[in-house]
């Protein structure tokens, strides 16, 4: 039978093993406290066939605009990718989270400048488990950077 005392340290040693995992993001490029920064996502290409320029879905097209919308269907380059990123907290956090999306982007094209920002907006983050805890803080705000890379262009990860 384990002694009261050894019960209480073997509970508080699990207690800070799961609170240091909890704010620690291992896709984040420095694991650092709820920086939710992930590596960029390539888009295959049929996610791309099924985006605007932008990187949204495409909604709604008029009648007036469907002779235009088909025959500039080949001529608009689409993007070549997404950064997720958490928008909540301390501003300076939301800058230090952004700059390290914008770093994933840089790695992701092949240095500065080598991409434009095609949308940024509302985005996702998908938070990673081990069992049933989770190992990334929950973020109920995020935002998405969509790319597109002005050199060549990586090709998207088929691993999943």
């Amino acid at each position: 039978m384990i002694s009261k005392k050894k019960a209480n340290n073997f509970s508080m040693l699990a207690l800070a093993v799961m609170l240091s995992g909890c704010a620690l993001d291992p896709g984040a490029r420095n694991g650092g406290l709820f920086s939710n920064a992930a590596k960029a996502y390539i888009y295959t290409p049929e996610e791309q066939a099924n985006m605007t320029a932008e990187g949204t879905i495409p909604t709604m097209v008029a009648p007036s605009e469907i002779r235009a919308y088909f025959e500039n269907a080949k001529k608009v380059t689409k993007p070549t990718g997404e950064v997720n990123y958490c928008d909540a907290g301390l501003s300076s956090l939301v800058q230090s989270r952004r700059n390290e999306a914008l770093a994933a982007i840089d790695d992701a094209c092949g240095g500065k400048d080598q991409y434009s920002i095609r949308h940024e907006g509302p985005g996702h983050i998908k938070a990673h488990y081990a069992g049933n805890i989770q190992l990334t803080p929950g973020c109920n705000r995020s935002k998405v950077i969509i790319f597109r890379c002005s050199g060549a262009q990586p090709k998207p990860d088929m691993r999943k």
